[in-house]
């Protein structure tokens, strides 16, 4: 009897048993945000995770999310949205320079958290909930490392006002926009008339000279013999 057949099946059947094992165990261990990692690639192969080294055992999130762009267990929160806390409500910054966002784990109480987190509303660590679709979003609490704020000054600090723009400089004004004139030149003085020449029978006297312009003036011109 020809066992081939049999022996072909029950190889494919092994195969294709051991193969649904592989798949279910990479299904069910996916990394979720808030999980441990130590680099981004046990957050997600792809490279759309990163692993937050700052938090305590790392912490599988997606940075710069957008309001409901997270996963189903997470959810979009903003950290250092004030410009300084210590400006208070003279801070009306809309979009501060160092917010960051990242999704964050949703939880319900802090038995949900890893060891090392709490289950917090991000608006008491300074943060605050980005996501409109969220149910019931004002209160929804998220796992994060609790840390005490620092209480604000009862008055901010002058640095906190606008400035009036002085600073006690005069600003440079310009006495003139166009170059001084030159000033016009001497005239020149007349010429001489000469005398008639000795022994000459009347020699005609030579004109003035004119005066020039800003020159001296020219000579008299000698008498005729």
């Amino acid at each position: 009897m020809d066992l081939t057949p049999i022996l072909v099946r029950i190889r494919a059947s092994a195969a294709a048993a051991v193969l649904l094992a592989l798949v279910s165990a990479s299904v069910g261990c996916t990394p979720k945000v808030g999980d441990s990692c130590d680099t981004a690639v046990d957050c997600s192969t792809l490279g759309d995770r990163l692993c937050d080294t700052n938090q305590p055992g790392g912490y599988c999130t997606i940075f710069n999310c957008e309001p409901d762009g997270c996963p189903d267990e997470a959810a979009c929160v903003a950290f250092d949205i004030e410009l300084d806390p210590a400006c208070g409500p003279l801070d009306d910054a809309h979009a501060p320079r160092f917010g960051r966002t990242f999704c964050m784990r949703v939880c319900e109480a802090d038995d949900d958290c890893r060891s090392g987190y709490k289950c917090l509303k991000p608006t008491e660590q300074d943060a605050l909930m980005l996501d409109l679709e969220q149910e019931n979003a004002t209160n929804t609490r998220v796992c994060l490392v609790e840390t005490i704020p620092i209480p604000a000054p009862s008055t901010p600090p002058g640095i906190c006002e606008p400035g009036d723009g002085g600073g006690g400089l005069t600003p440079y004004q310009p006495t003139s926009t166009t170059g001084a004139g030159g000033s016009g030149g001497a005239g020149g003085s007349g010429g001489a008339t000469s005398t008639s020449g000795a022994g000459g029978s009347g020699g005609a006297t030579s004109t003035t000279g004119a005066g020039g312009s800003g020159g001296a003036g020219g000579s008299g011109g000698a008498g005729g013999s």
